[in-house]
């Protein structure tokens, strides 16, 4: 498992047990992140709830990752799919490399190849949600690859597929 995932993961499982105090928000996006991911349609963006429900996504992450949102029970928990679904896990990004600070992260996907892509985890703590965005260098050679592969085109033809 990548750094990054179990960094996601643990930060998921550390919260799961919060997630089921009384008063807790309902599971919905909020309005707020709901609008930021409007407006990130082009990338693959996805607002968890604190244990790692996925609340909303946008189509380049449902490309990515597989549809998190249209499952019932606990198909929509980051951990729950991770942990008893070995296609969700293939579909995972991993990372290669070592992370360089102010630089693209290296990670291999399955349908991709290799990718050079920024991570951004912001966190809303008043709703206690979380928006994942990756984020490719426009013009690059990842940047087509997401494209090609948000568009259904599974990134086939791409040089550096492994």
């Amino acid at each position: 498992m990548s750094n990054v995932d179990r960094e996601i993961l643990a930060h998921f499982l550390q919260q799961r047990h919060d997630e089921a105090a009384p008063g807790r928000p309902g599971h919905r996006a909020s309005p707020v992140l709901e609008l930021v991911v409007e407006h990130l349609s082009e990338y693959p963006a996805t607002v968890f709830s604190r244990c790692g429900q996925v609340l909303l996504q946008t189509r380049p992450a449902i490309a990515l990752f597989g549809d998190y949102t249209r499952t019932d029970g606990s198909s929509h928990s980051l951990v729950d799919r991770w942990l008893s679904d070995p296609a969700a896990r293939e579909r995972h990004l991993v990372e290669v490399g070592v992370p360089v600070r102010h630089r693209p992260r290296c990670y291999r996907h399955v349908a991709l190849g290799l990718v050079a892509l920024y991570r951004h985890l912001l966190v809303c703590p008043a709703q206690r949600q979380a928006l994942l965005v990756y984020l490719a260098v426009p013009g690059s050679a990842s940047h087509a690859k997401l494209r090609a592969l948000a568009a259904g085109k599974g990134g086939e033809g791409s040089a550096d597929r492994r």
